[in-house]
């Protein structure tokens, strides 16, 4: 059992809900708010998140990715804790509660699931849950050819933050995208330090994260700098995304910024440091975009 919940990787559970409770609370703030709503999501957010890690554990333990490499916690394939086929096993448990969960979300929801709306996020559902498990699992896992940046950013950012309002508001309001940009733009950071941190061993496996083509077209003698800028690029664009949004939304407010102090301080982190010592970089910025969710709303 102990080797099954490592795997789940439960301190990534925090930062996944973010999103989604930017988005909740955004929602109560505008007077929508509904407890069986709120719960489901929860749940879907959290099991899609333990589908994605169980995913990526097995699409990269079959790659090779992630056999050697020091300083990392071994995970329940590393260590033999579990074979292949009771892994698979666990990921379509995780699948099936996913599509449970999801199911119950969009009927809370919309109290049907067979009109147009509940149809159509019936479909974005299908659509998250294929993004989980294809990230490192498949013939062509898209993590692997640069994409996995763009996923996180749609879905963590805008799927994340502004689905959870519909779910609960069922209205768009242009302003609700500027805290999901902020949003998809941090957490987007977070992945990005992650692949920055294993880039040569990304490399050595053919792992081509969006870290690993910016520097091998943009760097020399495999420097790093040219993600670093990026990092830097998706901290200013999320500062201001949120910066426009307290001006000009009628809940926005400026206690955002007092997580600056520790984005800088991953910034210095970042850039002073390489391989296994960017985690204290990585562990600062997972705390200041927490910090940020919460003082965003």
């Amino acid at each position: 059992m102990k080797a099954v919940v490592r795997s789940f990787r439960l301190r990534t559970i925090p930062l996944s809900l973010s999103p989604g409770m930017v988005g909740i609370f955004i929602a109560r703030d505008t007077g929508c708010f509904k407890w069986s709503v709120c719960l489901f999501l929860l749940l879907t957010i959290v099991s899609l998140q333990i589908l994605s890690n169980l995913a990526n554990e097995l699409g990269d333990w079959k790659k090779g990715t992630d056999r050697e490499q020091s300083g990392r916690q071994a995970l329940s394939l590393q260590k033999g804790n579990l074979t292949v086929y009771a892994f698979q096993y666990i990921i379509g448990f995780f699948v099936f509660l996913c599509a449970v969960f999801g199911v119950c979300l969009i009927y809370f929801s919309f109290g049907t699931l067979f009109t147009r709306e509940p149809l159509l996020f019936l479909a974005l559902g299908a659509l998250t849950i294929a993004a989980a498990v294809y990230y490192s699992l498949g013939r062509r896992p898209y993590g692997y050819y640069g994409l996995g940046d763009l996923s996180v950013f749609l879905f963590f950012g805008i799927v994340g933050v502004v689905g959870s309002y519909y779910l609960l508001c069922k209205e768009i309001v242009p302003e609700i995208f500027l805290p999901a940009v902020s949003m998809g733009l941090l957490i987007t950071g977070v992945l990005n330090v992650n692949n920055i941190r294993d880039i040569d061993n990304d490399a050595c496996f053919g792992k081509n994260t969006f870290a690993l083509l910016l520097c091998r077209k943009f760097g020399k003698d495999s420097s790093t700098v040219p993600a670093k800028w990026y990092q830097a690029g998706l901290l200013a664009g999320a500062l201001a995304a949120s910066v426009v949004y307290a001006f000009i939304a009628d809940h926005g407010n400026f206690l955002f910024l007092l997580s600056i102090p520790l984005l800088v301080f991953h910034t210095v982190k970042l850039w002073k440091g390489k391989g296994a010592q960017l985690d204290s970089a990585f562990k600062i910025l997972v705390a200041g975009v927490l910090l940020y969710a919460l003082l965003l709303f």
